[in-house]
């Protein structure tokens, strides 16, 4: 997991070729600019979704996983704060879908707690538990784009 403000975008583009690719999306307007919904980039190996909703209290949060894509979320307006747990221990309460790449888990209060404001990122790899969508404090409106980048199996 990494968690940084997007003008340190380039410190991370040795990570992988489509992970630099996604931070350089967060830097233009017009990807600031779309309306909720998904935009292909790389067909289905980079791709980014632009969401809108109101933050939740953190109890309500469900912490989830992906197998088969890196998340990098990205804050364009409010506040947000995000848990982060180590998978191993946690129960899970619905099972892994590959159509929708997500299988979530109970609810863990020993989370972790990160805050991110507008103009910063965070990154979760595949299997790297994370809670998105959690207020931080106070429930606001919030302006999230969502770069999903496919990670290749390592053999």
């Amino acid at each position: 997991m990494i968690a940084d403000h997007l003008n340190n975008a380039s410190l991370y583009n040795g990570l992988d070729r489509r992970i630099a690719a996604g931070l350089e999306l967060l830097k233009k307007d017009t990807v600031h600019q779309s309306l909720p919904g998904r935009y292909e980039i790389e067909g289905d190996a980079l791709f980014y979704i632009v969401d809108e909703y109101q933050s939740k209290p953190f109890e309500q949060g469900r912490p989830e996983i992906h197998q088969q894509y890196l998340d990098i979320q990205y804050i364009a307006s409010g506040t947000e704060c995000i848990g982060y747990a180590v998978l191993n221990g946690l129960d899970q309460e619905q099972p892994y879908d590959s159509r929708k790449d997500v299988a979530f888990y109970k609810h863990c209060p020993q989370m972790s707690r990160i805050v991110l404001k507008a103009g910063m990122f965070a990154v979760f790899w595949p299997n790297e538990v994370h809670m998105p969508g959690c207020s931080a404090g106070v429930g606001q409106r919030i302006k999230k784009i969502v770069v999903k980048v496919r990670m290749e199996r390592q053999v």
